[in-house]
């Protein structure tokens, strides 16, 4: 089992106060797969993609004078999040697969609830909007639906699972109800899709540390927040 974010951050500190490329005056704001953040000398992201999300540049003048010896010799200043992610309201749907499955997408997204871009770029992720698509571990359909989560929601054939309007409802009210297991954090509700809601709260309400789920996570998130 491959180690959390967390646990790559001793490497992390070590490669940013060995860097020779870091700028004097000038470091990175590292957020960590696990909501974290970290103050770094070098931007992160590109060499622990497994760990970290992005980085984003500021100037030591922007920090608070009393914090800055702390944070910037320990590389260990960490704060929460400000607030958990959460849905967006009336964005712009997202222009992937044909139109008439896009048009599946936002109305099943309308019926439950949820926000038609996180739901297209889900099945874009899944599956590239390809509605016969089987994964090596048995998930069928645009949004991979396993058989047994398709039973959960009355749907036992796998036949059924194939069609396009049963298969995005399916996963839409799946979506639906690990939204309001994790209170509308959209992280965990993408890696509890992934990994399952029971791998995501045996780490602490965290995205788990294997390496398919956070590449999901960041995908997935990177074509809805349109970087």
């Amino acid at each position: 089992m491959r180690a959390g974010p967390r646990a790559f951050w001793p490497a992390l500190c070590a490669a940013a106060m060995v860097a020779g490329s870091a700028e004097a005056g000038v470091r990175y704001r590292c957020e960590l797969l696990d909501g974290s953040e970290r103050v770094a000398l070098e931007d992160l992201s590109t060499r622990f993609s497994a760990a970290v999300r992005r980085c984003t540049a500021f100037e030591v003048a922007d920090l608070p004078g009393p914090r800055i010896e702390t944070e910037l010799t320990s590389l260990a200043y960490a704060r929460p999040r400000p607030s958990p992610q959460a849905w967006r309201t009336n964005p712009q749907p997202l222009a992937l697969g044909a139109p008439h499955l896009q048009r599946m997408v936002q109305q099943a997204s309308r019926k439950h609830g949820l926000d038609p871009r996180l739901v297209g770029a889900l099945v874009h992720v899944e599956s590239a909007y390809q509605t016969q698509a089987r994964s090596p571990k048995g998930a069928l359909g645009l949004m991979q639906i396993m058989p047994a989560t398709g039973a959960r929601y009355g749907v036992a054939s796998r036949q059924d699972l194939l069609d396009p309007a049963i298969n995005i409802d399916v996963g839409a009210r799946y979506l639906r109800d690990l939204n309001e297991m994790f209170d509308g954090r959209v992280d965990l509700v993408l890696a509890a899709y992934n990994a399952g809601e029971g791998a995501v709260k045996r780490y602490g309400n965290r995205i788990p540390p294997y390496r398919e789920t956070q590449d999901y996570v960041r995908k997935i998130l990177k074509l809805y927040e349109g970087d």
